[in-house]
């Protein structure tokens, strides 16, 4: 996912946690847990017992979105690029300062999270039988990885900016078609908050609905590191 509209606060402050994996530097906001753990049902946990679902499915999280940002950051520094990634309350971002990508290069590194993704899915749909076989909690951990990556991977790919379905639409249209990329990107954000409200997604629906006003408000020609 691209912060290209997104507030400059989500990739820069004080961060919760930062590391450095397979040579790219990592941080992690305190926004992406609270929001992992209330995605994950923790508003309603009343004792330590159940506690328990919730954590795992922050676990889930971070593993899924770490691969995804992975993926858009090894097909960036394949092409030159210098990569980090940051993740924040509403995911994850991948900055690609140095790039100097062409069109099908640029698609290709949008496209390489969602890949990664889906590749995770594959991997945690075979592995589940085994996990039911364990325990409870790894089946759910590993079930909860299989809804994320399909789930948010089709989200994901909604021609959408700064969504990598909406990079790789606004690549595919060109320059000279940026108008219909931006009304493309307000009228699905649209549609998906309605129907994320009519489904009881209230954290969906506000997220559809910002990124609705985002894509309304972009401006033509905006410069800036590119980020995926």
């Amino acid at each position: 996912m691209s912060c290209d509209f997104l507030s400059e606060a989500l990739c820069s402050g004080h961060y919760m946690w930062k590391f450095n994996f397979m040579g790219f530097p990592v941080a992690v906001h305190w926004w992406f847990w609270l929001t992992m753990f209330l995605l994950g049902g923790g508003a309603g946990a009343q004792h330590s017992a159940q506690f328990v679902f919730p954590l795992l499915f922050v676990i889930a999280a971070f593993i899924s979105i770490m691969a995804h940002e992975l993926g858009h950051a090894v097909a960036g520094r394949k092409y030159g690029a210098y990569p980090s990634i940051y993740l924040h309350g509403f995911g994850g971002v991948t900055t690609l300062p140095g790039a100097r990508f062409n069109r099908n290069q640029s698609m290709f590194v949008s496209f390489a999270g969602p890949l990664t993704s889906i590749l995770l899915a594959a991997i945690a749909f075979f592995l589940y039988p085994i996990a039911a076989k364990i325990s409870d909690e790894l089946s759910y951990l590993v079930g909860i990885m299989v809804g994320i990556n399909i789930f948010w991977t089709i989200l994901n790919l909604l021609p959408i900016q700064p969504l990598d379905g909406g990079q790789i639409f606004r690549d595919f249209m060109g320059p000279s078609n940026r108008e219909i990329t931006r009304w493309v990107g307000v009228v699905c954000a649209g549609l998906a908050a309605v129907w994320a409200l009519n489904n009881h997604r209230v954290f969906l629906c506000m997220m559809m609905a910002y990124l609705a006003f985002l894509n309304y408000q972009e401006t033509p020609g905006e410069g800036g590191v590119i980020t995926r």
